[in-house]
């Protein structure tokens, strides 16, 4: 069996959960931001909805659902902080 490539998702209450991503490098490479808001909304499906939930890693937004995660530089086992969008702001 071969390597499985995770994550480790860090939420707003301090909980962490381990997401696993895939099982080959090649696919690694080619997992997107959307894969992996789709991975922890398996995982939590309080958080669905791609515009609710946000993914921080080191100091960058991980913006952009087709952005790749090594281009992040985000690699087996890094920590990806999430935080969840609610709805409110000010009005005109």
């Amino acid at each position: 069996m071969g390597k499985i490539y995770q994550v480790v998702v860090h939420g707003l209450r301090g909980e962490k959960m381990v997401v696993d991503l895939c099982n080959t490098d090649e696919q690694f490479k080619n997992m997107t931001v959307l894969q992996l808001k789709e991975k922890i909304g398996e995982r939590l499906p309080e958080t669905t909805g791609e515009d609710a939930l946000r993914l921080i890693f080191t100091d960058k937004m991980l913006d952009g659902n087709d952005g790749l995660l090594s281009v992040y530089g985000i690699q087996h086992m890094s920590v990806i902080h999430m935080v969840v969008k609610v709805p409110g702001g000010l009005t005109a």
